[in-house]
């Protein structure tokens, strides 16, 4: 099991599949901007292929987002606590 897809399944509330389907998809295009397949232009799937998309073409900016969403509250807990 890819965490990449792990994640973007927990994210966009889709099965590990259809996660690792985007993800493959995704990758598998030539330019960033091309049009989706018709199974992620709307709804959860959007959800699915635009975090694979980020994840694909800058992976910076996908895990360093995964960890400012992580760090944000427990650098809001630690101000609290040593305030």
């Amino acid at each position: 099991m890819s965490l990449t897809a792990t994640i973007i399944a927990k994210l966009s509330r889709v099965d590990y599949d259809t996660a690792r389907r985007a993800l493959h998809t995704a990758g598998a295009f030539d330019e960033p901007g091309a049009t989706p397949p018709e199974e992620f232009t709307w709804g959860a799937g959007a959800r699915a292929y635009a975090l694979a998309s980020i994840a694909v073409n800058r992976p910076l900016l996908f895990w360093g987002g995964l960890l400012a969403i992580t760090a944000i509250p427990l650098l809001v807990i630690a101000r609290l606590i040593h305030g």
